[in-house]
């Protein structure tokens, strides 16, 4: 070896050497694989998640067949569009509320309105309490399936809370919204209507909370 590349090598040495007795990790930190069970993150989008968002009340009539020629193309090949639906839980909404003001209504998520009833702050406790009472119909997204017959278990509202709220004592519905926006892939996209993105999918949600989302539950 060139006499500098032994100097630095012998200094590695003593250094290792030195870290040893004193008990020193020489590993990278540890990384937490997985903060919460997929089957658990399901039972928690299961019960947030819904067949229905509203988006862009600018949108008019539109058959959402992806004609090639529709009016609400946009110039990368996707569409804008006023309401989607499906036929089973597929996303949760990041909004608290949208009024089209016409046939189609108004929109108020139900995570929304069931864990912030008076539509001010919850604690912990209100907050569990009402995340248990919001049942649970199997998703789409996951893999397998999931039966609620044991309810939410604490653990999984453990780990949503310390999502939305961190180490707070209390959480708005307003920041609820902003910490279920900064699930989304794209957290600063700016949504249908420019404020933030709109709703969440599973594979969002469940990386989000560290779980594995392509994992079979069964």
């Amino acid at each position: 070896l060139h006499p500098d590349a032994q100097r630095v090598c012998a200094c590695v040495y003593m250094l290792l050497a030195a870290a040893i007795p004193l008990g020193l990790s020489l590993s990278p930190p540890a990384t937490s694989a997985s903060a919460l069970s997929t089957r658990d993150a399901c039972l928690l989008f299961g019960a947030l998640a819904e067949p229905l968002v509203h988006l862009d009340p600018e949108v008019g009539a539109c058959c959402h067949s992806a004609c090639s020629d529709c009016e609400w193309r946009l110039p990368d090949g996707g569409y804008r569009f006023d309401v989607l639906k499906a036929t089973k839980p597929k996303w949760v909404p990041c909004y608290l509320r949208r009024d089209f003001g016409d046939e189609r209504g108004c929109h108020e998520p139900r995570w929304a309105s069931a864990l912030f009833p008076g539509g001010g702050e919850v604690t912990r406790a209100q907050f569990g309490e009402a995340l248990a009472g919001l049942g649970f119909e199997m998703p789409m997204g996951p893999r397998g399936s999931v039966g609620a017959d044991g309810g939410m278990p604490e653990s999984a509202a453990d780990a949503l809370w310390a999502w939305l709220a961190g180490d707070g004592d209390a959480l708005t519905p307003e920041g609820a919204r902003t910490r279920l926006q900064a699930m989304a892939e794209d957290p600063q996209a700016e949504g249908a209507v420019g404020e933030g993105p709109d709703h969440l999918v599973w594979k969002e949600f469940a990386k989000a909370l560290g779980a594995k989302p392509f994992e079979m539950i069964v």
